[in-house]
């Protein structure tokens, strides 16, 4: 399955970037995240509780390791999940640019597969969820952004 797309955030790269890089606020990007923490410089562990069709509320361990940074321009992620329901892996590819008025444009794209009984729900499911997901994650970034902006730090 692959998902890609861009966003424009309202605030400046290296900011965002920042953003990307907070276990605390990627969490909050990834709908269903109850935990996530940096276990080394470039790898975050967490648990997920996902719901999907008829699955529902299946956990799953999640792990995402960072690689090819260049901040605050690009890096990659290579994504692996397990949980009794299935399994998810895949990498993504963020990069982002400098837009105007200030502002910063994310562009990504990702690549998955999904397998194990999560996967039965069906293609059509899948899409709708990753999208779904996807622009949650997306308006929960943007929040975080404009609280910092605001000066209210991490919210």
């Amino acid at each position: 399955m692959k998902v890609q797309g861009a966003f424009t955030f309202r605030g400046p790269r290296a900011l965002v970037w920042d953003l990307l890089q907070d276990p605390a606020v990627l969490a909050k990007a990834m709908p269903g995240t109850k935990r996530l923490e940096r276990t080394a410089p470039d790898r975050f562990e967490g648990v997920m509780k996902v719901s999907l069709g008829p699955v529902t509320a299946a956990e799953f361990a999640l792990a995402v390791t960072l690689r090819d940074q260049l901040a605050p321009e690009r890096f990659a992620m290579d994504i692996d999940s397990k949980g009794a329901l299935g399994f998810t892996r895949g990498t993504a590819r963020v990069v982002l640019e400098e837009a105007e008025n200030g502002e910063t444009t994310m562009r990504y794209e990702s690549e998955l597969q999904i397998g194990g009984k999560i996967a039965a729900v069906g293609q059509r499911i899948l899409d709708s969820a990753a999208r779904m997901m996807t622009q949650k994650g997306l308006d929960a970034l943007e929040r975080e952004l404009d609280a910092r902006l605001a000066g209210g730090g991490a919210g």
